[in-house]
């Protein structure tokens, strides 16, 4: 092959590395911006930037294979209990530091890792859900995936993957999902928020499998805002005042259907 062929050669397959990238850069804007549109979102090229890159992020197989990787290890060197109270999730479960002992005298696993979607959840349940075999899954995500463009519908769906997927592995195992708590630095995306309460909420009428628990109207002024004392400097994360209100909720429908769990 002489150097002049290398050279052209070299060249087409530089030229196709970039149209790639750039098929694929275009593909994420196109999604981000249609995506916007149906939320009723204009986004300035900052913000378009922003989405994209984080969208993407989010859409990676292995966002999350390192804290998943952590959980496992950790199993490996302690294998908890098998019919225990298993509370999963984004950060407010991760961040929770006090659930073992607010749960007492329930024997819990938190396997809450920060930034979660739905979705990542389900990518492995085969790691972080099914082999503990619960006596009762304590749920909360979707506040991050309809931050990130995410249709409540959509959310809803992957949430719908999850309690399925629970009942065909795992048939005996309740499952109780929190509801979206009314974050001030989220209070904007407050009516998706509501939407996807109230569909898991109406689901759980029609599945004794499934608990809702309405954590909201606790967690509201008189006037309907948030309650700024609930939350630390960020505005979106509980500080430990926030998480009395989810232990007394919690903590009250555990009891009414683990009562014996409690004496």
């Amino acid at each position: 092959m002489t150097k002049r062929v290398s050279i052209y050669l070299i060249g087409i397959l530089f030229a196709l590395i970039l149209g790639v990238w750039f098929a694929n850069e275009k593909y994420w804007e196109y999604h981000v911006i249609e995506r916007a549109k149906e939320l009723s979102q204009e986004l300035n090229n900052e913000e378009l930037k922003y989405w994209i890159q984080n969208i993407r992020s989010y859409n990676s197989p292995n966002r999350f294979d390192a804290d998943i990787e952590q959980f496992v290890q950790q199993d490996k060197n302690s294998f908890p209990p098998i019919n225990q109270f298993l509370f999963i999730g984004s950060s407010s479960i991760r961040l929770w530091q006090s659930l073992e002992d607010d749960m007492k005298p329930l024997k819990v696993i938190n396997r809450g890792f920060g930034g979660a979607h739905t979705k990542h959840i389900n990518r492995h349940l085969d790691k972080i859900v099914f082999p503990y075999k619960p006596k009762a899954i304590i749920f909360f995500c979707g506040s991050n995936d309809i931050n990130g463009l995410n249709s409540s519908q959509d959310v809803f769906a992957e949430f719908e993957i999850f309690f399925n997927s629970v009942k065909k592995v795992l048939p005996k195992t309740k499952v109780f999902a929190i509801g979206i708590q009314p974050s001030p630095s989220r209070f904007d995306q407050r009516p998706r928020q509501l939407e996807w309460n109230d569909s898991v909420s109406n689901l759980a009428k029609t599945d004794p499998n499934l608990v809702f628990i309405d954590v909201s109207s606790a967690m509201l002024s008189s006037e309907n805002k948030p309650r700024l004392e609930l939350y630390t400097y960020d505005k979106l994360h509980m500080n430990e005042n926030g998480y009395k209100i989810w232990t007394k909720l919690v903590r009250k429908d555990l009891k009414k259907y683990f009562p014996e769990d409690f004496l």
